[in-house]
């Protein structure tokens, strides 16, 4: 067989392995290892058959979970793309990772953002980078919203996750003060460098989300995390106050 269709059955899942851990360096083409688990796509020739095995790290001996008749002389593209979508969900099912599905209904590896270049503004994607850094258990929700609806709408995300965050580390200030003084640097810092949709978004959406009922809290806490960052303190106290004289926001922030 063409060692070609053996690559395009792979293509379909390769970017969902390598995200999840699993190494293609040394190997042959088709075997994944990862830290538990071995996967391997082989086809062959007398059966006519693609099929997808795994064994347990360091061992030889595979269990097949899933084959498919494979003619190269009357089949094609298509047919290897459906190989490797009924190879991909076998893999996740027995390594119990979720396979993200794309708006369209197809399956797609969904990227995280990226840091902003050097020598450029952060971008909202460059933030939304550092966030994700920071709180990881994110990091699915936003390839699940991205799937969802084809893009990210990053004012639903973080009036909800932005403030969600912001609220639960303040709810206990002693026990997150690590953890809090890190976001709240990430913020000043974004706040300071980034674009000006980063800026509204920290202050209109997170600070106004977490302190707007509540403006002295913010005022309390400016003190104690903002003593560095002049003007996120004077901007993030400018938002929150307003907050209840801004019915737009509001509307916005608390449907």
């Amino acid at each position: 067989m063409d060692i070609k269709y053996l690559k395009e059955v792979t293509d379909v899942f390769s970017a969902f392995m390598s995200d999840n851990g699993f190494s293609t360096e040394g190997q042959e083409l088709g075997t994944y290892v990862g830290e538990f688990k071995t996967y391997k796509i082989a086809y062959t020739d007398d059966r006519k058959m693609f099929s997808v095995s795994v064994a347990p790290a360091e061992s030889d001996s595979f269990t097949e979970l899933s084959s498919w008749f494979f003619d190269e002389s009357d089949h094609g593209a298509k047919d290897t793309a459906c190989i490797g979508e009924d190879f991909l969900e076998a893999i996740a099912k027995d390594s119990g990772i979720t396979v993200i599905k794309a708006a369209d209904g197809s399956t797609k590896e969904i990227a995280l953002p990226e840091k902003a270049a050097l020598g450029t503004e952060p971008d909202i994607g460059a933030f939304t980078q550092k966030f994700l850094a920071m709180f990881p258990q994110y990091k699915e929700t936003y390839k699940e919203m991205v799937a969802k609806y084809g893009d990210f709408l990053y004012v639903e995300f973080f009036k909800r996750y932005g403030v969600e965050r912001m609220t639960t580390l303040m709810a206990n200030e002693v026990a997150n003060k690590k953890q809090l003084t890190k976001y709240w640097n990430m913020l000043g810092d974004m706040h300071y460098e980034g674009e000006l949709v980063v800026g509204d978004v920290i202050c209109s959406v997170i600070l106004c989300g977490a302190f707007g009922k509540e403006p002295q809290k913010f005022d309390e806490a400016a003190e104690k995390y903002l003593a560095d960052y002049p003007f996120l303190k004077s901007a993030g106290s400018v938002a929150v106050h307003d907050y209840r004289h801004n019915r737009k926001l509001r509307k916005l922030l608390e449907n």
